[in-house]
């Protein structure tokens, strides 16, 4: 018989934000560390990675495991990309529900040739690491967000005052003149009390902490003191290993860019016909609209996009995924999504519109793209930071208002134009903030600004940098627990 690989389970929450960089993750763990890795998932999710699983030709192990019936949620969902904004803290909360299922799996993991040596958990699946510590398995929390949204995290949910809405919210190891007031806030963060969810998440957060460890997506040099902070609260190892992204994303001769593809959710335009499309246009001449997999944009938001990249007189790509009667969005008048009448045809020529998924990756690491229009997710951030381009942001919820906080005043690198999934940004300042990054010489210093943070993240994975240097510190760590385990069956509190 062959050595036995070390075997590490990654159970992330059913969000595609979440998933993405988990399997990014098992990627890196596999390839890099010979693991063995299980990943657990709903089998709606497990069958949209199957393909990009399949093709990578690692160890990588989707573990299905169906969702039961959740009062609140319609039958058969088990992804929140797909679910309105209400629903979506239902389907965080109720991931437990996976825990028999999954206590029962793992059961039968530790009776094999290939037993499990830690559990990788998400800040909402605690679940997991409350079975795996009935096994006596170590746990270590892999946080999607970053080190300084994070933090930020840490301090709301445990403040005690409630305040007015200019209560400052401040980490005091995180000094750069940063000032957080509650209104900036996202709205449903703002009133602890009003939120539903708002004690479990609480508890997950400093839960999470508890752990062997946490993994954080992120690089050193980008948020240094942030890093050192959670670090502080913790006491415990804080492996940066970001960013998390495709080789062909980060690779510094650009020539493998055309290998980029769709993470996630397929997309809904032929990947070669868009890049046609951003071939014929000029370096830093186009605006990319996305706004992530979790938010469906009503009439006015859309109207008020639309008329703001309309009078720009810039090009753009958008995709705009809304909610609708049509099951074909591609087949619906312009006026039943909120676009002004007339806006298709009016912009032909300079515009590229996406109905639902779009290659994101793809499209922003093409060099005619000069400006970024996002929700700020972690995902999409350092997508846009690895590839040199300057944002403009629109916060949506959760820890977005701390990325764009970062972004704008820490790095500034971007311009925010609107707050809250329920906002609706002024046309005239989405004009404003596509002239100044696409056609002005503030915009040309936010883009070298990118360009220069760009190069460092590159540098950070590449051999020697500081997250290639976290991720091979973790690999050892996971592979002492592994020996622990093969060499002492006993050692780690499982006996047969």
């Amino acid at each position: 018989m062959g050595e036995i690989k070390p075997h590490v389970v990654a159970v992330p929450s059913l969000a595609q934000g979440h998933l993405i960089p988990f399997l990014q993750l098992a990627k890196l763990l596999a390839s890099c560390g010979g693991f063995t890795v299980s990943f657990i998932t709903t089998p709606g999710n497990a069958k949209r990675l199957q393909p990009e699983v399949e093709g990578s030709n690692l160890d990588i192990r989707l573990v299905p495991i169906p969702l039961p019936p959740i009062d609140g949620v319609p039958p058969g969902t088990d992804s929140t990309d797909n679910v309105p904004m209400h629903v979506v803290p239902l389907l965080f909360a109720a991931s437990h529900k996976l825990a028999a299922a999954f206590q029962e799996w793992l059961d039968e993991q530790m009776k094999s040739t290939s037993p499990v040596c830690c559990i990788i958990v998400d800040m909402t699946t605690g679940w997991a690491r409350s079975a795996g510590g009935n096994l006596g398995i170590p746990s270590v929390a892999f946080y999607t967000c970053g080190a300084f949204a994070l933090s930020l995290m840490h301090s709301v949910f445990n403040r005690k005052s409630r305040g007015d809405e200019d209560e400052l919210f401040e980490v005091s190891e995180l000094i750069f003149g940063l000032k957080l007031r509650r209104s900036e806030l996202s709205v449903s963060w703002r009133d602890p009390e009003s939120h539903p969810l708002w004690d479990f998440l609480r508890e997950e957060l400093n839960g999470s902490l508890e752990g062997l460890g946490i993994i954080i997506n992120t690089f050193y040099e980008l948020e240094s003191r942030a890093v050192d902070y959670i670090g502080s609260l913790t006491g415990n190892p804080v492996w940066k290993i970001g960013p998390l992204l495709p080789h062909a994303v980060l690779d510094q001769t650009g020539k493998d860019r055309r290998k980029i593809r769709s993470r996630g959710k397929s997309a809904d335009i032929d990947e070669d016909e868009c890049l046609r499309w951003l071939d014929s246009r000029r370096p830093n001449s186009v605006i990319f609209v996305c706004l992530g997999s979790q938010f469906f944009l009503n009439e006015n938001q859309i109207c008020a996009l639309g008329s703001g990249l309309e009078s720009s007189g810039q090009a753009f790509v958008w995709a705009i995924r809304c909610r609708t009667s049509q099951t074909d969005l591609k087949g619906c008048k312009e006026t039943e999504v909120g676009l002004a009448e007339g806006f298709v045809e009016r912009t032909r020529e300079r515009g590229l519109i996406i109905w639902g998924w779009a290659p994101q990756l793809l499209i922003l690491s093409h060099p005619s793209v000069g400006a970024f229009l996002s929700h700020c997710g972690w995902n999409s951030t350092l997508e846009s930071i690895s590839v040199g381009v300057p944002m403009i942001t629109w916060p949506m919820f959760a820890e977005q208002p701390f990325n764009s906080k970062l972004l704008v005043e820490r790095l500034g690198i971007a311009i925010q134009i609107c707050l809250d999934v329920r906002g609706i940004p002024d046309e005239g300042e989405v004009r404003r903030a596509i002239t100044v990054l696409l056609a002005e010489e503030e915009g040309k210093t936010m883009r070298g600004r990118a360009n220069a943070l760009s190069k460092v993240a590159k540098m950070a994975v590449d051999k020697e940098g500081s997250s290639y240097i976290n991720l091979e510190s973790f690999v050892q760590e996971m592979q002492k627990l592994h020996h622990n385990l093969v060499v002492l069956p006993h050692v780690n509190g499982y006996n047969e």
